[in-house]
């Protein structure tokens, strides 16, 4: 008797932890690639051929949704949100198994326009994707949420805030603008 209660205990405790991973993993539905390239590249120093080793892994993830008419049903189409692309590159410049350098981009769209945002030192900086050029820089603050923004036309702050990069300052006219830069579907 004391073996069926214990037997019993045992596999309502299991579906219990089944039951609670389940639920976690519901919240994390992602479709996730990660494609990784490594090339090695040949350069003339001081008359010596030295190899270099350049690695770029490019990481595209989507939320999995379906569409909320279809709510309850079994088979419900899916629906595509945007997608965010982020690449790190690393650099190898000696002969060691290890890299030496590494960066990381990420990509946003703003009124049909890409921009590539770049970490530095002191935070990252917006960059034209299809020009290079630098728009604005975002530095740290003291809240970890708020980025401290500077461009040639504005100051003001910036957070992410569900896959978006949104934006907040004030005008000549004492006006609050707000521009929300979403996730990129490169």
């Amino acid at each position: 008797m004391k073996f069926k209660i214990l037997a019993l205990a045992l596999v309502a405790f299991i579906g219990l932890q089944a039951q609670e991973k389940m639920e976690k993993t519901k919240k994390e539905n992602k479709d996730k690639m990660v494609v990784t390239k490594t090339k090695v590249i040949n350069v003339m120093e001081d008359g010596e051929m030295v190899q270099k080793k350049v690695m770029i892994k490019t990481t595209k993830e989507q939320d999995i949704k379906t569409d909320p008419n279809y709510e309850g049903t079994i088979d419900a189409p899916r629906v595509f949100p945007a997608t965010k692309v982020s690449k790190v590159i690393y650099i190898d410049n000696d002969e060691d198994p290890f890299y030496d350098t590494q960066s990381e981009l990420s990509f946003y769209q703003h009124n049909g326009k890409t921009y590539s945002f770049n970490p530095t030192n002191s935070g990252f900086e917006i960059l034209d994707k299809e020009t290079n050029q630098n728009l604005a820089n975002a530095r740290f603050s003291n809240n970890a949420d708020v980025y401290l923004l500077e461009t040639g036309e504005y100051s003001g702050i910036g957070y992410f805030r569900n896959g978006m990069f949104v934006i907040e300052y004030y005008d000549d006219k004492g006006t609050l603008i707000v521009k929300k830069f979403n996730d990129s579907k490169l």
